[in-house]
């Protein structure tokens, strides 16, 4: 390999934005960082979410190309025809580019997809998994492999990948269990702008005003889609437990996400929805042309927060959990798959039990009771940040990565 060598790489996903989801940010900020080193960077995201950007694709900061339409829906279907026609779109863009990798950001359909186009063809192609499209939790209907021709295909195509990426130690089982060997595992895990958290000033006072926080109480904040699988209703019930020991009282948690808003029913009949706010996903601020995720409102509530409670049953790894470091809060999780992984418990953050609202209520006890141990868990969640999540750590990683494999004999810059 030539000294300071650029890659041509393909990252293709089927979801992208303005849906937004830790792939997504993911994904972008990989692209963001790779072009950043001077890599050429093209994304592959689905016609939908190419054509839903419009003119805000010339602000991502790399170039983003369509999809074959109809990858999810129409590729179990039709079979060999759709990837005929697929692989001829792929092969002009491979000719036009001359692309030396390709990751993929999901078992299905894109590293499905693309495997089949990458394969014969000897181009290195490394998977990424998202969470539903590997992990099953039947007991939350969480995961594409309940469907047995999806089920197929992944068992099928997931096997020949050059690499697999797996986002924390929890995900190498799901990995093994689709066939994937230990020697195509890596586990890179998601990564955070910290300096830019760190850079964001924040009015507490008036972030909390705009969105109708109560300034004089102990307010955590929690992120996510309203999932089964987030283990919202498990922070409503730990909230009841505090009002039933009297320690809600100057206690407030600001839900963050898609259809929050549907918790307020069972807030309302637990006699907690005085002490919760809901808000919308902060998505893609159309404001903001370097097109920064996530979205400078929601490092703002952040920041605007005391801490940061994250009751998650399942994930592949919570990247919630980083971001809260990241702006400096104290971090209350879970020991759920790809959540436990990111904190050591009573270090740079706690540890509560998953699907236990009591647990949880008594680990939200002892952090709001103590200054001394917000200020412990804040630096540490700092600290942790800047050695293992930050993007100068995980970005490089990728890199070395796609130069192993380009260029194997060669050492990694």
């Amino acid at each position: 390999m030539a000294p300071g060598r650029k890659l041509n790489v393909a990252i293709a996903m089927s979801s992208f934005f303005p849906d937004l989801g830790g792939a997504q940010v993911t994904a972008h900020n990989l692209a963001r960082y790779l072009t950043g080193q001077g890599h050429r960077v093209t994304m592959f995201a689905a016609w939908s979410s190419w054509r839903k950007l419009g003119a805000r694709r010339a602000e991502l900061g790399y170039r983003l190309l369509p999809l074959f339409p109809g990858q999810q829906s129409l590729m179990p279907r039709l079979g060999w025809p759709y990837q005929f026609v697929q692989d001829r779109y792929f092969s002009w863009v491979q000719r036009k580019f001359k692309f030396d990798v390709w990751q993929s950001f999901g078992t299905y359909p894109t590293a499905v997809s693309v495997g089949r186009f990458t394969l014969p063809r000897n181009i290195p192609h490394v998977l990424r998994t998202v969470g539903y499209d590997i992990q099953k939790d039947p007991d939350v209907g969480y995961g594409y492999r309940f469907d047995p021709r999806i089920e197929s295909l992944i068992q099928d195509w997931a096997p020949r990948v050059s690499k697999a990426i797996a986002l924390s130690e929890s995900v190498k089982p799901d990995l093994r269990d689709i066939g994937v060997r230990d020697t195509q595992i890596e586990v890179i895990p998601c990564g955070v702008d910290q300096p830019r958290f760190e850079s964001t000033l924040v009015d507490r006072d008036a972030i909390r005003n705009r969105y109708g926080i109560p300034i004089d109480r102990f307010t955590y904040i929690t992120v996510g889609r309203n999932h089964p699988k987030k283990g919202f209703p498990v922070l409503l019930d730990a909230m009841s437990e505090l009002k039933q020991a009297g320690t809600l009282d100057n206690v407030h948690v600001v839900f963050v996400g898609n259809a929050m808003s549907d918790l307020l029913p069972r807030a309302t009949e637990l006699g907690v929805a005085d002490h919760m706010t809901a808000i919308e996903e902060l998505g893609v601020d159309p404001d903001d042309r370097e097109f920064r995720i996530p979205s400078t409102p929601l490092v703002e509530l952040y920041k605007s927060a005391d801490a940061c409670v994250f009751p998650s049953l399942i994930e592949t790894f919570a990247m919630i959990n980083i971001e809260a470091m990241s702006a400096g809060i104290p971090v209350i999780s879970t020991d759920a798959p790809g959540c436990i992984e990111t904190i050591v418990d009573g270090v740079d953050g706690l540890i509560a039990r998953a699907g236990d609202p009591i647990d949880l209520a008594r680990k939200m006890e002892h952090l709001q009771s103590s200054a001394d141990l917000q200020a412990k868990l804040s630096a540490g969640g700092r600290e942790s940040v800047r050695k293992s999540f930050s993007w100068d750590v995980v970005g490089r990683q990728f890199e070395n990565l796609y130069f192993s494999l380009v260029d194997p004999v060669a050492p990694t810059p």
